[in-house]
Order: C-alpha cells, then structure tokens, then sequence
C-alpha cells in the first residue's frame, strides 16, 4: 500500500499549498496540487495535475496530462486527496 495523504506526516495542507505546488508521486502516477486563478477577479481553485510517469512536470507532453479542479477549500482538498487515494488503490 502506499503513502496515505491524510496522515500526519504525509498531510496535504491547504496554507501549503495556498502558497507551493505539493507535489508526489505511486509507482508510475506523478500528481501536482496547486492554488490556480486565472485572473485577479476569478475565485481560485485547486487545481490537481495528474501525469505518468518516469518525467518530471515540466518535461512531461501536454497530452499526457490530466487536469481536474475542485473548490480551493478545505472540501475541495478532501476531494482531491480522497481522489489520489482512490487512484493509488488502483495502481496497487
């Protein structure tokens, strides 16, 4: 079984990532969690990267990555934790 993302040490925290990308990966699933606003008059959202890998973010075709958004709080976080567990699950 692998990381789980509710735990102390592996929890996701929305005041991180208000301010960095938390970034991680299973097996060959690499994820990235960021706080995204288009625009300064657009509410922000959290955004959740989902790529194959062995490549890292930046190195990685566009095509290959998937991009969900959820509301950037702290429900929204909960869904997309309980998503990455879900497709760690499924990767196991």
């Amino acid at each position: 079984m692998g990381v789980d993302l509710r735990e102390d040490l592996y929890k996701v925290n929305l005041n991180y990532v208000k301010k960095e990308p938390y970034t991680g990966s299973f097996k060959d699933m690499r994820f990235k969690l960021v706080k995204y606003a288009p625009s300064e008059e657009e509410d922000p959202v959290l955004r959740l990267w989902l790529w194959p890998g062995p490549l890292c973010f930046d190195k990685t075709e566009e095509e290959k990555k998937i991009v969900k958004e959820y509301p950037f709080s702290k429900e929204g976080l909960e869904e997309a934790v309980d998503h990455l567990m879900e497709l760690q699950k499924e990767e196991s």
